[in-house]
């Protein structure tokens, strides 16, 4: 009778584990981190050595960009024993990528090579195979030019094509220093800036238009000797704030901002507007419906005029969400701010 009682027990515990794994994956396949992490953590309070709690845990934190919180739980998923083959793979595929942001290339790239080899887990393999691709570090690369700073790498492909590259380096690491000093924050992993003299020879390789980047790797790929690059300086805005929403406007504004600080800003925006009739909050909601690219110059005028406006801490506020009904809320003045701004635009 014990025997039967222990065996119901069992087959009772089994069941309630599979249920509530069900759970997190439903949760994780919606996006809703937020509510995984929270559950994950009490179901670990009963079972901390759960490699499938811990891969799963460690997974919605490194998908919320909290990478030194993931490590932890996907190292304690890999090292249990009892873990199956998929769940191990999983876990070490998601720590490479810990691991690259945290400037730990080689024992990032050594993971991958190893899930790769892996047949057992579909998945873990072409996430391996995504992430290497993603961290441009195959042998195609090994011929680029080096030229290593401070604080960024360059990589460049054919650096006798290249003109100015003393200017377009000197350029991007004022804007570094402008950005990391006004966000206070430092970037664990340096910069890697891959400098293209072929752009259909990069949308082979990286199957995305120049410029583009990835501000979870710190990789920015542009196009040489384009003279309306932003892509370095976006890249960082978009990894410092890591706004749950963003607007073209706000976003894009942002980095011209930093990269053309030193220069009068609305005067620049003042001759791309239209003469007869302009509105910031129909370019903020439908930039599509002014000419292409408008919202750069007139998103970095108005970040000018609300750190003027307000100061700093209540822009870095309203940059998580950049919304109007979030700069309504941050900005109680907020309406008038825009009639004020638009007429300054508007003054001939």
């Amino acid at each position: 009778m014990k025997r039967i009682f222990i065996a119901l027990l069992f087959i009772f515990f089994n069941f309630s584990s599979i249920g509530q794994n069900k759970e997190l994956k439903k949760l994780y396949s919606k996006g809703k981190y937020d509510k995984l992490i929270e559950k994950a953590h009490l179901l670990l309070s009963d079972n901390s050595n759960d490699p499938n709690l811990n891969s799963i845990l460690g997974r919605a934190y490194t998908e919320s960009k909290m990478f030194d919180k993931a490590i932890p739980y996907l190292n304690a998923s890999i090292a249990n024993k009892g873990a199956s083959v998929e769940t191990i793979s999983l876990s070490k595929v998601y720590l490479a990528k810990c691991l690259f942001t945290n400037g730990k290339k080689e024992d990032a790239i050594k993971l991958l090579k190893e899930c790769q080899k892996n047949k057992g887990s579909r998945e873990s393999v072409r996430y391996a195979n995504k992430y290497l691709s993603l961290f441009q570090n195959g042998i195609y690369y090994k011929s680029w030019k080096l030229i290593e700073n401070k604080n960024i790498r360059y990589h460049v492909q054919d650096i006798d094509k290249l003109k100015n590259l003393d200017d377009y380096i000197k350029q991007s690491e004022i804007n570094y220093d402008r950005i990391i000093s006004f966000f206070d924050i430092l970037p664990s992993k340096k910069v890697d800036v891959y400098i293209w003299s072929d752009r259909n020879e990069a949308y082979r390789k990286l199957n995305r238009s120049l410029a583009c980047s990835n501000s979870d790797l710190n990789i920015v790929n542009v196009y040489m000797n384009d003279k309306k690059d932003y892509e370095l300086s976006n890249m960082l805005c978009q990894k410092v704030v890591n706004p749950k929403f963003k607007s073209m406007l706000i976003n894009k504004g942002l980095g011209v901002y930093f990269d053309t600080m030193d220069k009068n800003l609305f005067s620049i925006a003042r001759k791309r507007i239209p003469k007869e009739k302009f509105s910031l909050l129909e370019l903020w909601q439908e930039p599509t419906r002014y000419e292409r690219n408008l919202s750069y110059p007139v998103g970095a005028a108005f970040i000018e005029f609300l750190i003027n406006k307000g100061g700093n801490k209540k822009l870095k506020e309203f940059l998580k969400v950049q919304t109007i009904d979030n700069a309504q809320k941050v900005y109680p003045d907020f309406d008038q701010m825009v009639k004020t701004f638009e007429a300054m635009l508007m003054r001939s």
